[in-house]
């Protein structure tokens, strides 16, 4: 059975922001590219809405199947195999979670946040976070610009200079590093190691006579995460080839994206799991427009 890679859209450019990254995945996996969209079920809303005509929902199934064949056939000049499918559903993000589930085959959901509808179309609301909290396979979400727009005729898939990973030392950081890594052989990306700093500790100091708490990392305990870090690094190169940076930050993460993504506009990736998504790599996700991977493991 070939693997899914399904993308939710509500028929807005926002959420069409994904497809460029959708379509690296499917193809990088040899995965089935299936455009998705939920639709009300019929008799919904249950109360009388005037301006709604009886025959709705036949013009919103007719309406779904051009756009999303249209999408379909601009991404096959890319050599995806795609598929178009609509489900019913009230609450999309649960419709979203539950079409995943009910097909074993997916393997990863792409999906553009803060998505909106045009034209009186369903609006989707925030469905990346719901999607995000009960998602039953990996998960890849982009914050995409305000305003953003693909370009008219083919979708070109994405590619990334950089493969951004939050690393800690555990097993868990560790196998997301190894997925992190095939990437990056795949598109010939450097990889950037980002520690956050180890929890604080409380120290005494004297302040004219008076005893006062000062938070602070022990200098030892910092040596020995850049250190770790770094071998760990050493070792990628030795295996890999790969070019890999390494940064322990001071725990502030926006000065940390103003400093490492600056006004580059790279081609970044990040990649993580729900498990290790702190608010530091969801500040990260808004800030950046950058996408993140969020494995399951």
């Amino acid at each position: 059975m070939q693997s899914q890679v399904i993308v939710p859209l509500d028929g807005s450019t926002c959420a069409e922001a994904i497809l460029p990254h959708a379509l690296f995945f499917a193809l990088q996996t040899q995965s089935v590219l299936t455009l998705l969209r939920i639709i009300m079920p019929p008799g919904e809303p249950e109360y009388t809405v005037p301006y709604i005509p009886d025959d709705w929902y036949d013009g919103e199934v007719m309406w779904t199947k051009n756009y999303l064949t249209s999408l379909a056939t601009r991404l096959q000049a890319q050599g995806a195999r795609m598929q178009t499918q609509h489900v019913q559903g009230t609450l999309a993000g649960a419709a979203i979670n539950s079409y995943a589930e009910q097909h074993s085959d997916v393997q990863l959901i792409a999906l553009a946040t803060h998505g909106r509808g045009d034209g009186g179309r369903l609006l989707l609301g925030s469905v990346a976070e719901d999607v995000l909290a009960s998602a039953p396979t990996s998960l890849l979400l982009l914050h995409p610009p305000k305003d953003e727009h693909l370009p008219s005729g083919p979708i070109a898939r994405a590619s990334y200079q950089t493969i951004l990973v939050p690393f800690d030392g555990t097993a868990l950081s560790e196998r997301v590093l190894e997925q992190a890594t095939t990437l990056a052989l795949t598109c010939n990306a450097s990889i950037q190691l980002v520690a956050f700093p180890p929890p604080l500790v409380e120290e005494e100091m004297r302040v004219d006579e008076i005893e006062k708490p000062l938070l602070r990392v022990p200098a030892h305990k910092e040596k020995k995460q850049t250190d770790f870090l770094a071998d760990q690094a050493e070792q990628l190169r030795t295996s890999t080839g790969l070019t890999v940076q390494t940064v322990v930050t001071d725990g502030d993460p926006e000065a940390f994206i103003e400093r490492f993504y600056g006004q580059n506009q790279q081609n970044l990736l990040i990649v993580t799991t729900r498990k290790q998504a702190e608010h530091k790599v969801m500040r990260f996700l808004h800030q950046s427009n950058a996408p993140v991977l969020f494995i399951a493991l």
